[in-house]
């Protein structure tokens, strides 16, 4: 039985670039950082597509306790040219995330103070989601510094 989601790993260009919109316009917190060194004879073609790959991994929660916590890894090539394979919305694949967030204006204000591309903010019925009728959600998609599509979701009645 599946308990939670353990994490969603995002390939980026620039960390930094990345860092700016999960951490400071979505409002995750970093909870570690780091560099590791893949060798496809010890990792397997499977994992590093044959190649000798050099990452740098940024782990980042809902919140600054982690353990169980959901989380995102971010992940920048340091030493090769990641492969560009996206999907776009509806593609097969995984063509976007969405979060629930508590405050969905202050995320909007932040991605426009910072630059970030946003898209069709929006109320939705709860029955769009799933859930029985009688609900509002509003809802915005974001681009990301990859231009990855990011919803946001707030429950409003």
């Amino acid at each position: 039985m599946i308990l939670n989601i353990s994490h969603i790993a995002i390939a980026v260009r620039d960390m930094e670039a990345a860092l700016r919109f999960y951490r400071d316009v979505l409002g995750l917190f970093v909870s570690a950082d780091w560099v590791q060194e893949l060798k496809a004879s010890v990792s397997g073609e499977a994992i590093t597509g044959g190649r000798d790959i050099t990452r740098r991994c940024v782990w980042l929660r809902w919140t600054e306790a982690g353990g169980d916590a959901p989380g995102i890894a971010l992940d920048e090539m340091m030493n090769s040219d990641a492969y560009d394979r996206r999907a776009d919305l509806f593609d097969l694949g995984i063509h976007h995330m969405s979060f629930w967030v508590d405050d969905i204006d202050a995320i909007i204000d932040r991605a426009r103070d910072l630059g970030f591309e946003i898209t069709k903010p929006h109320t939705a019925s709860t029955a769009d989601y799933g859930e029985r009728e009688g609900g509002s959600i509003r809802s915005v998609f974001l681009r990301d510094a990859d231009r990855n599509l990011i919803q946001c979701d707030m429950r409003v009645a």
